[in-house]
């Protein structure tokens, strides 16, 4: 314990040291009790003392007090030599006790101190408070990086920090009960608090500053090392401060908000800096991957500093309008690479288009990557900017899906032009079908983008387009087979008659050996196509119902040819569903046609008739006359009452429903003329 501590005000706090034990003291205060009037020999004692070393120090002869008063042991002040051993020795806690009371001893006049003894021994207190923040700032600057070096020994560099931490919170404990006068003779005892902050400012830049050896095969940018190195140092210094470095000093330093806040100052410093030169994707992208996930998610929320760091009084890493400026060039530079590399891409398949080469076979269907490269970019574009922020990646959709409808109209006349200037080529229909499957993984992708908000028009476009793509590979795969059917559909109305069961049986053969050239389209593309060649056998078997080639009077034979007609319907629809068509719209069609040849019944007809149109909305009384000229038996009066029906149901056409008989065209006049 220290023997006497000396204030500026004069006073004296003596503490007796001796062998005086708790018990000691316990027994004479029972035998006080035993006895009031006995006189307490040991108060006694220490009253002698404080009266001997109060005249002594009034006399201005404070080195001359006696090591024992009366048996009691007091310990000296400690000379300038035992302060200097302390702080060697790094007991730094100790030494700013000791320095403490010297610095008090310097400060007072006695009558025996000269001016030039005070000065000397206020330039030795001077020194030595120089001396002992020398040492302690060390420890201080070095403690980050010693407690994060596995070859430190821990438990050392502990003690270290927490001696110099101790004597930290001692002297500025001490400038709080300080006056002015010791500030303007010994200024190197005040402002302990703002050198500490200081060295930790300095220690901060240190760590922050070095930047890792590069290779000369760097992949990286240098924005992208120093962001690195940067942030790597901020997560795992901050790490070190709030386990090992922040239960060593009192809970007011607030120690892991000073930290925090030099480390951010710094980084933010730096980023700032970056920001002023032209930055391209990759470190555009870095800077706002740090700005909106690292720096609020891993180091703002991280377990061990959000509760440690009083973040709301840390500045941001960057100002709003840089970081909106950051977000617009980061758009602008994916839009442009991605509209690049789509052109790119484009370009490599229309390449491969012209080669001898057959398309690849995946899942037993032509298969082509361009729509897997355009759509991985796409979704890996998302996800950067999702990673970034999510409200970056919703103002980024619209741009990519824009892209997109952009490249696949030119995706649409590359094939096109393909498709005209090829037709010799030796792969020339499997190239088509690769592109026909392509559409449907595009449409997929699109569809996974329908919860998301962009613009209805170009929703609209791009389905569109896909649309286009697909029926001008149907068509250019159809086209061979619609010419070779041509020639039997036009058997069919030749002569007198729809009685050919041998032609209708030739067509379905005809298409049934096309069919196998199409088993390399995906399934859905299987059906579609199917249900085109359903659409093309009913709208030219009906075509050619309305040749007005036949026209029979007799009831009979109008029995004969609907059967005929049914007959050739249930073929037609046999084989179509055999194969996959869903067009299950279309297997009325003919039937009905016969179901009117048939009739007799005037109203009965006019029922039928009015059935085939709420059914097939865009028949017209073209068609209708078209149909009942095979009937050579109705009057004028009749034909016209029976026409007259589809004025009724007119109004109730829909617009949207599936085309059919506009598809078939009808000679105005009736006449018996081949198309």
């Amino acid at each position: 314990m220290r023997a006497i501590d000396i204030y500026n005000s004069g006073k004296v706090r003596i503490i007796i040291q001796g062998s005086h034990s708790a018990a000691t003291n316990a027994t004479e205060i029972k035998a006080k009790s035993k006895d009031d009037k006995r006189p307490d020999k040991t108060m006694n004692k220490m009253k002698a003392a404080k009266k001997h070393l109060l005249k002594i120090i009034s006399n201005g002869n404070t080195e001359k007090i006696p090591d024992n008063i009366d048996g009691m042991e007091i310990r000296r002040p400690a000379t300038v030599e035992q302060v200097e051993e302390s702080i060697n020795s790094g007991r730094f806690h100790s030494a700013i006790q000791e320095l403490i009371v010297l610095q008090h001893k310097a400060l007072r006049h006695t009558i025996s101190n000269s001016q030039e003894e005070l000065q000397n021994q206020q330039e030795k207190v001077t020194r030595l408070y120089t001396y002992l923040w020398e040492q302690m700032s060390k420890i201080f600057h070095t403690s980050v990086s010693a407690l994060s070096s596995q070859n430190i020994d821990e438990p050392v560099a502990t003690a270290e920090l927490k001696e110099a931490v101790n004597a930290l919170v001692e002297q500025v404990n001490e400038e709080k009960k300080s006056d002015s006068e010791t500030a303007a003779l010994i200024p190197e005892s005040r402002e302990w608090m703002a050198k500490w902050e200081e060295v930790v400012k300095q220690s901060v830049k240190e760590r922050m500053c070095p930047l890792p050896q590069t290779t000369s095969d760097k992949t990286t940018s240098s924005v992208s090392d120093e962001l690195k190195h940067m942030g790597k140092t901020i997560k795992s210094d901050l790490y070190v401060v709030a386990k090992q470095i922040k239960p060593l000093y009192p809970e007011n330093f607030d120690v892991c908000t000073i930290y925090a806040k030099f480390y951010i100052q710094h980084f933010s410093l730096q980023l700032n800096t970056i920001t002023e030169y032209g930055l391209d994707e990759q470190d555009t992208t870095h800077l706002l991957v740090w700005v909106h996930y690292i720096y609020p998610n891993e180091i703002i929320r991280h377990p061990d500093l959000v509760h440690n760091v009083s973040w709301e009084i840390i500045r941001p890493l960057l100002p709003l309008e840089k970081i909106l400026d950051l977000e617009i060039q980061y758009t602008l530079n994916v839009v442009s690479l991605v509209e690049d590399l789509m052109k790119k891409s484009l370009d490599c398949e229309a390449k491969f288009w012209t080669e001898e080469k057959l398309p690849t076979i995946l899942n037993m269907v032509y298969h082509s990557e361009l729509p897997v490269d355009i759509i991985q970019m796409l979704y890996g574009q998302m996800e950067g900017a999702n990673k970034v922020s999510l409200q970056l990646a919703k103002q980024l959709l619209p741009l990519l899906v824009q892209q997109l409808a952009t490249f696949l109209e030119r995706y649409k006349a590359t094939v096109e032009e393909f498709i005209e200037a090829n037709k010799k080529h030796r792969y020339f229909l499997p190239i088509v079908i690769a592109n026909i499957n392509s559409c449907d993984s595009y449409r997929e992708y699109i569809r996974s983008l329908e919860n998301h908000h962009f613009e209805d028009e170009v929703k609209t476009k791009l389905h569109d387009t896909l649309r286009k793509i697909e029926t001008t590979g149907f068509d250019t795969l159809l086209e061979d087979l619609f010419q070779e059917l041509k020639p039997s559909f036009r058997e069919l109305s030749q002569k007198n008659g729809l009685c050919s069961h041998g032609t209708m049986v030739q067509i379905i053969e005809i298409s049934e050996t096309y069919m196998l050239k199409f088993k390399t389209l995906k399934v859905c593309y299987h059906q579609e196509i199917m249900e085109n060649i359903h659409l093309y056998l009913v709208k030219e078997y009906i075509r050619r119902i309305m040749k007005k080639k036949v026209s029979q009077k007799s009831a009979e034979q109008q029995k004969i040819i609907a059967n005929q007609i049914i007959e050739s319907a249930s073929l037609i629809k046999d084989y179509c569903i055999r194969n996959g068509s869903k067009a299950e719209w279309l297997n009325d069609a003919i039937p009905k046609i016969a179901e009117i040849i048939k009739l007799h019944d005037i109203d009965a007809i006019r029922t039928e008739v009015a059935s085939l149109a709420s059914q097939y909305p865009d028949i017209s009384k073209r068609h209708v006359k078209a149909i009942l000229y095979i009937k050579g038996n109705l009057r004028r009066s009749e034909l016209k009452s029976i026409t007259k029906i589809l004025a009724d149901i007119g109004e109730s056409k829909e617009e949207d429903s599936p085309k059919l008989f506009s598809h078939i065209a009808v000679s105005r006049g009736f006449t018996r003329q081949e198309h």
